[in-house]
């Protein structure tokens, strides 16, 4: 078989040596339609990146592909070996030898998919450590599904792992490999065992299996199950959203086990998010090979989806989800380190019931406005009795849902809102004004009708454009905050003190958590946040609405102490009986003691002060002078 090779790399080299003119013109009579990809891909960085950089800073001007790049698009052709017919291998068994030596015309001839120019480059480069920098919708899935499938059923044994940082990443490969094999009866008789739980795995009858993993997204989380594991070839999907830690464990699979084994694969793939982790760095490395095309690239992307995808997405987003670039260097709002300890194992599932008595709960709601639908998010309090130790003088998220975006969405959330207020009767319920509006008025609007239901002094809204009054503490003074970011600190300050707890098995919230980025900085020094990457904040949004309900109303920075009642006196009135600085019988407790007259009136048992978190006192105050 390495003659075989040798005889694709001296194909491959040779064809380099040509003009860009007659490579053009053998691909041109090959198939048009990679003819036309090339032109559209060569255009698109040349008309629609001029204000992006390369790596080096320079201005992107063109992008021309490569003599080597072209090279690989040209279909190598079939050519009888004698010296194997000498060996005994037929004409036949050769011509099935070529086509399963190529992915892509494996992939036309038994799964009858055609493979785009940005994916035939990718899947006959021979390097053997490729990272896949690419825009939405532009087939990174497809691609992967292609390398997979083809290296299990062309090799005995193989071992593939495909590792995602969440179980929907993996499923969607999964789905896909399923899909493209079922295009072929041979293919799908060669499946002999598929299952889904408690992890994904596909088995041939050569032997070979692709075994998926997720790799949680935390510091330390799941990716210790993919550990041990013997791999020939290892996928990373979203690898932008994983741990460096976890990247470098995984890395380190790559070595050989035996003396006479082949290079091991890697492929890694992501939307950048921002960040400079280690796909930035594996992106940037010599060691890898980098494919960047962002989603322009797609034979079918249109300027309508051009359009829409500028007006859903803000310009940053637009970068990282459509063009495939970096931007500017992301700050994370919250630790990594703080995010892993708030998320607490063993984990627990979200259910609307009230669990403990000894705590109380708080609403926040995020209305989005495009698709994500309604996030709520109920915080419970928990007092330092309550029955699972671990929750003592914790914020713990107790439940969580997303109603799903629909012609009725608001007006069921509404309702919704209403059943949790039964459920859970909250102290408060914290909703987004900017987009709810509406919806505040028609909760109050409930709260008039059915005074038991308590929303009309439980629900308040809150515009992010808004202003909040907090009690500096060292001056004791009201000063005016920006509420987003007061919120944003508000939650990165329960992080860091540790006193908030989330469910491990909530993977969607610490995605959020932790792409949740500065991306600049406005000329009155306020930060501008947004989801990283792929993600979005609407339940992120929800959390910090709840979080602001519990400090705003029980925190000493924004509740005063209020003498529950007072004494005027002359300051000429009373001078105190003079103490002995060796007395030993004396004591704090008993100061009282040595104050005669009216003045005892001012012992400091006299006077009581309200919590932080009550209200002013009912009694009348009194007040005397002399």
């Amino acid at each position: 078989m390495n003659s075989l090779q040798n005889k694709t790399i001296a194909f491959r080299k040779s064809l380099e040596k040509l003009s860009r003119e007659d490579l053009i013109e053998i691909i041109k009579d090959q198939d048009v339609e990679t003819f036309k990809q090339i032109n559209r891909i060569e255009w698109v960085f040349k008309n629609k990146l001029n204000h992006l950089n390369w790596s080096s800073g320079e201005p992107i001007v063109e992008r021309p592909l490569t003599n080597r790049e072209l090279a690989l698009l040209v279909d190598e052709p079939f050519e009888l070996d004698l010296e194997l017919m000498d060996l005994g291998i037929s004409a036949e068994q050769q011509r099935q030898i070529h086509i399963a030596k190529d992915p892509c015309v494996w992939a036309r001839q038994f799964l009858e998919a055609e493979t785009r120019v940005y994916q035939t480059l990718i899947l006959r480069d021979p390097s053997v450590r490729k990272v896949l920098r690419a825009g939405r919708r532009l087939g990174k899935t497809f691609s992967m599904a292609i390398a997979l499938i083809h290296y299990s059923y062309t090799h005995k044994d193989g071992r593939c792992l495909v590792i995602a940082p969440m179980k929907s990443h993996v499923e969607l490969i999964y789905q896909e490999i399923l899909r493209l094999a079922s295009k072929n009866e041979i293919v799908t008789n060669s499946i002999t065992r598929k299952v889904t739980s408690p992890q994904f795995m596909i088995q041939f009858s050569n032997g070979s299996t692709i075994r998926f993993f997720t790799s949680g997204m935390r510091s330390g989380g799941k990716s210790d199950v993919a550990r041990g594991q013997e791999a020939h070839m290892i996928v990373l999907d979203e690898m932008d959203y994983m741990h460096a830690d976890d990247l470098d464990a995984l890395y380190a699979m790559l070595q050989k086990t035996a003396e006479d084994q082949p290079d091991k694969v890697l492929i890694g793939a992501s939307t950048p998010t921002g960040r400079r982790e280690r796909f930035w760095e594996w992106c940037r490395s010599e060691r890898f090979k980098e494919f960047w095309f962002p989603s322009y690239c797609n034979p079918y992307f249109s300027k309508d989806q051009e359009d829409e995808f500028r007006e859903q997405y803000s310009e940053i987003g637009y970068r990282h989800e459509i063009e495939a670039d970096w931007g500017e260097d992301a700050e994370g709002v919250y630790p990594r380190k703080y995010v892993d300890k708030a998320f607490m194992e063993p984990g627990w599932d979200y259910h609307p019931e009230l669990t403990s008595a000894r705590s109380f709960h708080t609403i926040g709601v995020d209305w989005d406005k495009y698709g994500a639908g309604t996030n709520i998010v109920v915080l419970e309090a928990c007092s330092d009795t309550y029955e699972e130790e671990r929750f003592r003088n914790k914020v713990k998220i107790c439940y969580r849902e997303e109603i799903p975006r629909s012609e009725y969405t608001l007006t069921k959330a509404v309702s919704r809102i209403v059943e949790l207020n039964n459920i859970f009767k909250p102290k408060h319920i914290y909703v987004d004004r900017g987009y709810g509006e509406v919806q505040v008025e028609l909760l109050h609007k409930y709260g008039v009708e059915n005074p038991i239901s308590g929303l009309k002094e439980r629900v308040k809204g809150v515009s992010f454009s808004e202003t909040i009054d907090v009690k500096d503490p060292y001056t004791k003074q009201n000063i005016k905050k920006e509420i987003k970011p007061y919120m944003v600190d508000n939650l990165r300050q329960y992080l860091e003190k540790e006193v908030l707890a989330i469910s491990e098995r909530d993977a969607e919230i610490y995605m959020q958590l932790i792409s949740y980025v500065v991306v600049r900085t406005t000329q009155t020094g306020r930060p501008v946040f947004e989801a990283g990457g792929s993600a979005v904040d609407h339940a992120h949004d929800a959390l910090i609405l709840a979080l602001l309900a519990i400090t705003e109303n029980y925190s000493d920075l924004h509740k005063a102490r209020f003498a529950s009642r007072t004494e005027s006196f002359s300051n000429t009135f009373f001078m105190p009986k003079p103490v002995s600085s060796s007395d030993d019988d004396y004591k704090d407790d008993k100061i009282g003691s040595t104050l005669t007259g009216r003045a005892d009136k001012l012992a400091p048992q006299k006077f009581g002060y309200k919590k932080s978190f009550g209200g002013r006192s009912n009694s009348k105050i009194k007040r005397k002078t002399f």
